[in-house]
């Protein structure tokens, strides 16, 4: 494939987006239509094996399938004319939650938080329609900004997602296989387990939540076996012992996404979605409150500045300017001669009125 290359006699490759061992992702347009796309192409040689060209298919499928502005919408499915599959997607306008990571180590707790709310809601939504996505993790995670210049988080790559259908149940790999990337990969995945269901996107989204706001993963370790072995055997430490400024509301919710025991896990994507949303709501009210003391704190120190121009009043004594009071003696002398010229002046005026 090279740009300029008409692909169905409709889509126009004007630059490559990226590529990998299984195909290449191009930035087209639909000339029938005049609209920019994503075209997701396989391989040709890639297509010739049956687990590669399902799970392309599954990606097509799950994403058709559920309807989120928080996941990538897929537009068209075809084949090119040398052979190759390809899938046609929204063009989306910004980077990876990987790229921000890797520029800015950790998210802002505000932002991070409504961020994952909204995957949180989307990954509920595919739960609810029989998919797991099962390789959440911050390059499937995009940050889109919308034609108005909002960021939207967009769910990618629904490749090797579990689909249950009504009649028949299919998966990717041969049974006990372990599919996923291995950072973020629930213990029940790591074992093997044929058995899975959204609790282990939760805990997915529980180890990205963990890196995005303290700039580290629950588990490391220098080989894929130690690792497995760390994520099935010890529990994570908590949050805050990683980021101890962090809101406690938030690193709460975090830290209840990753318990090795799923049936101590929060139970839904949902679930966490409405805990998101009101750690959210608890550090916008605290920000305010906060905005609102200082302000009262400027406030209050300006009236006081203000007060203290006048010297404390005394019984029987009328106030008397602090500038005045405090001002040396030779000051004091010609701001009383200037006084007591202008008062002079007052009272030759209204005996000069009287007397006429």
């Amino acid at each position: 494939m090279q740009s300029g290359e008409l692909i169905q006699s409709r889509y126009r490759l004007n630059r490559l987006l990226g590529s990998g061992a299984s195909g290449s992702v191009w930035a087209a347009k639909n000339e029938l239509i005049d609209r920019d796309v994503a075209l997701k192409i396989m391989r040709p040689d890639v297509a010739e094996e049956p687990v590669a060209l399902q799970r392309f298919f599954n990606e097509a499928k799950a994403s058709g399938r559920v309807r989120s502005s928080s996941i990538v919408e897929i537009l068209d499915l075809g084949q090119a004319e040398n052979g190759s599959p390809f899938l046609v997607f929204e063009l989306l306008d910004g980077e990876g939650l990987d790229q921000r990571l890797g520029r800015e180590s950790t998210l802002d707790p505000e932002f991070g938080c409504e961020m994952f709310v909204a995957v949180a809601k989307a990954l509920d939504l595919a739960h609810s329609q029989g998919i797991i996505h099962r390789d959440l993790k911050p390059a499937n995670i995009y940050l889109h900004r919308d034609p108005e210049g909002n960021f939207v988080a967009k769910i990618l790559d629904f490749g090797i997602s579990k689909v249950f259908e009504t009649n028949n149940n299919f998966t990717l790999t041969h049974a006990g296989t372990v599919v996923g990337s291995p950072a973020y990969m629930s213990p029940e995945q790591a074992s093997g387990r044929e058995d899975l269901d959204g609790r282990a996107d939760v805990w997915s989204l529980g180890v990205v939540m963990y890196e995005a706001f303290s700039g580290t993963l629950p588990h490391e370790a220098p080989n894929y076996n130690a690792l497995m072995v760390r994520i099935l055997t010890q529990d994570v430490d908590p949050l805050v012992t990683r980021k101890a400024d962090l809101p406690l509301a938030l690193a709460t919710v975090v830290d209840a996404c990753l318990r090795r025991d799923r049936d101590q896990r929060t139970s839904s994507a949902g679930v966490v979605a409405q805990q998101l949303e009101r750690a959210l709501n608890e550090m916008r009210a605290l920000r305010f409150r906060s905005a609102g003391r200082r302000a009262s704190d400027r406030a209050q120190g300006n009236f006081k500045r203000r007060a203290s121009d006048f010297a404390p009043e005394q019984p029987g004594k009328p106030r008397i300017p602090a500038s005045i009071a405090n001002a040396p003696a030779p000051q004091k002398l010609l701001i009383a001669a200037g006084l007591g010229a202008v008062l002079g002046g007052c009272l030759v005026a209204i005996l000069f009125l009287l007397l006429r």
